[in-house]
């Protein structure tokens, strides 16, 4: 099984595929800790998070570190990537969230071997040093009005 996550900031599309590109499960939620947590059951009901690997437009984030810490293999795509890779499932360009949820669980399901996969980092004191950095981006954010890397 294979799963594309298409991550936004007020809600999520996820879908299951099996080894043949069929959509076995696919849902959207919001972005809230109990809708979070219930992907996260739903998720836990197609085997053991170590055997589903999730793949994403990001490398890192909230939804990147709770798929780790449930013991999600995660593999981020850049998104210019996942863009160029586009035409191979039509050439309308059309965009839809749950579209690209399917579109991002078959590029793993037919690339995935050619992805890098995230590792969670262990390290004392990591925690910690994520969320000051976090804390960091949103206040520039809230200057600014933009973010930045």
């Amino acid at each position: 099984m294979f799963v594309g996550w298409d991550w936004a900031s007020a809600s999520h599309d996820v879908t299951v595929i099996d080894d043949r590109a069929i959509v076995v499960d696919y849902w959207a939620f919001q972005h809230s800790e109990d809708d979070f947590s219930a992907a996260l059951a739903r998720l836990s009901s197609y085997g053991t998070p170590a055997e589903l690997p999730v793949i994403i437009e990001r490398s890192s984030g909230l939804v990147v570190d709770r798929l780790l810490e449930a013991g999600y293999p995660v593999v981020p795509v850049h998104p210019t990537a996942f863009h160029a890779a586009r035409p191979r499932w039509g050439a309308s360009g059309a965009r839809s969230d749950p579209g690209d949820s399917y579109k991002l669980a078959d590029c793993l399901r037919t690339d995935g071997h050619r992805l890098r996969r995230l590792v969670p980092v262990e390290l004392a004191g990591t925690e910690h040093l994520v969320q000051v950095l976090r804390g960091r981006k949103t206040k520039i954010t809230e200057l600014h009005g933009v973010e930045r890397g």
